[in-house]
């Protein structure tokens, strides 16, 4: 009986994994049931869909941390997929792993981005600015060009880890300083 039960899962899960508008939050449910009905088979689903298995793992993730808590399946779609990661990931780094509904609420009013500040300070937090990403490619010979440009403009070291702090700022003063002389 527990290969048909793995069988079905399975052949759920796939059919949920195939669908690209599937709800994300069964799909989590299934895994955590295929990985029930035979354990081990996440991890052979992730090999055959590798492209995948990020988010098959953090679905995984939720799937298991949803069986232990009482949310209902209309929260959990309110909350979405991917804030249910962030708390199942917040609960499980704490005794209890279940979230309060103030947690759920914040989950509901805060997006993914803010929800891992706000649940580990408080809503109090101030929240990032929501703006524009900028992503630069540069070969080895312009970042040293790039770096000191930005440190002329306020960016400095941090004093732990790699990159500038002030980015933002130091390429806002570079671009008014330009606007100004052209």
């Amino acid at each position: 009986m527990p290969m048909k039960q793995a069988s079905a899962a399975l052949k759920k899960v796939n059919q949920l994994a195939d669908t690209p508008r599937a709800n994300r939050i069964e799909l989590a449910v299934a895994l955590a049931e295929l990985e029930d009905a035979k354990p081990g088979s996440v991890a052979d689903l992730v090999k055959i869909r590798h492209r995948q298995r990020r988010a098959l793992y953090g679905l995984f993730r939720v799937g298991r941390w949803l069986q232990q808590v009482d949310l209902p399946m209309s929260q959990c779609v309110s909350v979405g997929a991917t804030k249910l990661e962030v708390l199942a990931k917040h609960c499980d780094n704490r005794p209890g792993k279940k979230p309060t509904r103030s947690e759920v609420t914040l989950a509901e009013k805060y997006t993914a981005a803010e929800l891992p500040a706000i649940l580990k300070v408080g809503p109090h937090v101030k929240t990032p600015v929501k703006g524009h990403c900028i992503m630069l490619r540069l070969t080895p010979s312009q970042y040293p060009i790039f770096e000191a440009a930005l440190k002329k403009h306020g960016a400095t070291k941090p004093e732990k880890g790699n990159g500038l702090v002030g980015k933002e700022a130091a390429i806002m003063a570079i671009i008014r300083k330009a606007q100004a002389a052209g």
